[in-house]
């Protein structure tokens, strides 16, 4: 599950980044209808942060539950090495 947040987040946010590049050269074309592309890029940033939240929610230590405080090598509760996840 935590893949499929990862990439929903990494597309959603290509179409963000997709939908302001539409919006601007609209903008510079004099063309200033943009609804669509305004709500498609609304919608992909309300999906990343809500994927987001998700992937730093579920990031917890292995061995006693608690939740990740840092990148670091050790579990700063228990003290316990994190495994290698692919």
């Amino acid at each position: 599950m935590k893949k499929t947040a990862v990439w929903l987040a990494v597309i959603s946010i290509i179409i963000f980044v997709i939908a302001w590049g539409i919006i601007g050269l609209k903008i510079l074309d004099g063309n200033y209808v943009f609804m669509i592309e305004a709500y498609a890029a609304l919608v992909s940033l309300v999906i990343f942060i809500v994927c987001a939240l998700y992937m730093k929610i579920t990031d917890r230590c292995p061995h006693c539950g608690k939740m990740k405080q840092s990148f670091g090598k050790y579990c700063p509760y228990c003290g316990k090495e994190f495994e290698k996840t692919n």
